[in-house]
């Protein structure tokens, strides 16, 4: 399940994911609220990649909501926060999520995207 407020994000990640084999993408919601009501209807979710700044519901305050509907799910922060703010990253670790991920900046080039895309995926076989 992908989790972040950006269309644009969630639609590149689909593109990345979508083509792998053993991954699918089960669910997306813009924010941790949307996130939890379909976890709560939505089977089959392992891995959540999820975002730490969100309108709404934030990532930080939805980790334990989520662990709560489904605890055995591995959660990925992808944010940009994680590469700025390594505070932001323990909180989401002491929350429950398993592990975080740096989203590549809008400024960011191409290799940057392409590290992402392969870490993000190496994380979710690892994980799911």
């Amino acid at each position: 399940m992908l989790v972040d407020d950006s269309a644009v994000v969630r639609g590149l990640i689909r593109r990345f994911v979508d083509p792998e084999p053993g991954i699918e993408i089960v669910a997306t919601a813009g924010n941790g609220e949307v996130a939890v009501a379909t976890l709560q209807r939505t089977e089959n979710v392992d891995v959540i990649v999820l975002d730490i700044e969100m309108p709404v519901m934030d990532g930080l305050t939805a980790i334990p909501l989520l662990l709560e509907v489904k605890p055995d799910v591995k959660i990925v922060m992808a944010s940009t926060l994680t590469e700025r703010n390594a505070d932001a990253s323990l909180r989401a670790i002491a929350a429950g999520a398993t592990d975080y991920l740096a989203k590549p900046s809008s400024g960011a080039g191409l290799s940057t995207a392409d590290d992402f895309k392969h870490d993000l995926i190496e994380k979710i076989h690892a994980l799911g």
